[in-house]
C-alpha cells in the first residue's frame, strides 16, 4: 500500500505545483499570470490566466478564478484580449504578411486606449540549432499598426511595405484628414520619417507615437 501511495502522492503535488507556478515567457506563452479576460461578447474573466496560442488542438486561454480547481477555457475566437501588470493585450491579425494561414498574437497596446491609431508591440520567441544540435532561443520585437478609423482586429507591420519605402508618402496619404502633421510626414520633418533601411524597431515606434500623439490632437 505504502509503495503505492508514494508515487501518487508525489504526482498530487506536481500537479498542484503547476497549476500554482507562475511563469512569463512571451505574451502568448505564460502561466498563471493574475489579470483579466476580456471576451468578445463584451464580457470579463478575472483570474490566473493561462496562454498558449500555439496550441491550437485544445484551449488556447484558460482561467482560473478564485476558488475554481478546473479552469475556464476559451478558444481564440472567444478572447478579444487580456491585461495583466497594467498592460493591455490585444488579439491581432497580422496582414501583408507572406506567411500562409491566418497569422494571429496577443500583442501589447503601446498607445493611449482612446487613441484614433493603435500601436501594438510583438514579441517572438526564435528557436535555432546550430551544427552542433544546441539549441538556442532569441527574442525579436516588432510593431504594428492598427490603420485609422479601422475597427477589425487586423495590424500591419511598421517594416512592411505598407509603409515603406516611400513612407512620407504613404503615410501622408493615411492621416490626410489632418493637414498640418500630413505636410510635416510629406516633408520628411525631424522625428515624422523613417527610411527602409532604418534597423531598429524602437526608432519607428518612436516616429509613429509622435505621429499619433499629434494625429489624436489634431482639430482640438
Amino acid at each position: 500500500m505504502k509503495n503505492i501511495m508514494l508515487p501518487l502522492l508525489s504526482m498530487a503535488i506536481i500537479l498542484c505545483s503547476c497549476r500554482s507556478m507562475t511563469s512569463f515567457d512571451t505574451p502568448n506563452s505564460f502561466r498563471n499570470m493574475q489579470g483579466t479576460v476580456f471576451l468578445s461578447n463584451g464580457k470579463t474573466v478575472d483570474g490566473k490566466i493561462i496562454v498558449n496560442s500555439s496550441n491550437r488542438l485544445s484551449s488556447p486561454v484558460k482561467v482560473y478564478t478564485e476558488g475554481d480547481r478546473k479552469p475556464m477555457q476559451f478558444g481564440l475566437s472567444d478572447v478579444s484580449g487580456y491585461s495583466i501588470r497594467g498592460d493591455y493585450y490585444a488579439l491581432k491579425q497580422v496582414r501583408g504578411n507572406l506567411s500562409l494561414g491566418r497569422q494571429q498574437y496577443f500583442m501589447k497596446r503601446i498607445s493611449r486606449p482612446e487613441s484614433r491609431i493603435h500601436l501594438f508591440e510583438h514579441i517572438e520567441k526564435v528557436n535555432s540549432t546550430n551544427s552542433r544540435n544546441v539549441t538556442t532561443s532569441r527574442y525579436e520585437t516588432q510593431y504594428f499598426l492598427q490603420m485609422p478609423g479601422d475597427a477589425s482586429n487586423e495590424v500591419w507591420s511598421l517594416s512592411g511595405s505598407r509603409f515603406v519605402p516611400n513612407f512620407d508618402e504613404k503615410m501622408s496619404k493615411l492621416v490626410a484628414d489632418c493637414p498640418s502633421l500630413a505636410a510635416r510626414i510629406s516633408s520628411k520633418a525631424e522625428g515624422y520619417f523613417y527610411a527602409q533601411v532604418t534597423m531598429f524597431g524602437e526608432k519607428r515606434a518612436d516616429v509613429l507615437l509622435r505621429i499619433i500623439d499629434d494625429y489624436n490632437a489634431c482639430g482640438r
